[in-house]
């Protein structure tokens, strides 16, 4: 399991997302905050073991914190469902450099009986890096049918 070191060093008023599964774990770690209107952030500090061959952060990890983005919105509107991913498109824009913070602030575009449509325009520091949309299915916890 990886934890937050040093070289992470997230701005004021983040704190890591606890109770994660072990992929998250070993890819992260990855940050919340709230901001005063209520709307969440989330951050990681791009370090040398989250880069690719090319020296810019792996698109691996971008694609995990982009997956990630409903279960912080799941936990900011109370809803207590599992969420599958149904779909996850991503528009790789630019890249995250080594010592980038990468951080975004999710939103809700639609929430029905049972799917949550959630987007999100990711940043390195201040320019986009990645655009992302998702779709995840809302279900009772444990519910294991597909």
């Amino acid at each position: 399991m990886i934890t937050e070191t040093d070289d992470d060093a997230p701005p004021s008023g983040f704190e890591p997302l606890r109770d994660r599964p072990d992929a998250e774990l070993f890819a992260g770690p990855f940050y919340e905050r709230e901001l005063p209107d209520g709307t969440r952030q989330l951050g990681f500090r791009v370090t040398e073991r989250k880069l690719n061959n090319m020296g810019m952060c792996h698109g691996g990890v971008l694609a995990l914190f982009a997956d990630i983005q409903a279960g912080v919105i799941k936990r900011a509107m109370k809803i207590s469902a599992d969420a599958p991913t149904i779909n996850l498109s991503i528009d790789f824009v630019a890249p995250a450099r080594l010592g980038a913070w990468v951080w975004s602030r999710p939103e809700v575009v639609r929430q029905t009986g049972g799917l949550l449509f959630l987007q999100s325009m990711v940043h390195a520091d201040d320019q986009i890096c990645l655009r992302l949309s998702g779709i995840y299915r809302l279900r009772p916890r444990g519910d294991g049918n597909d």
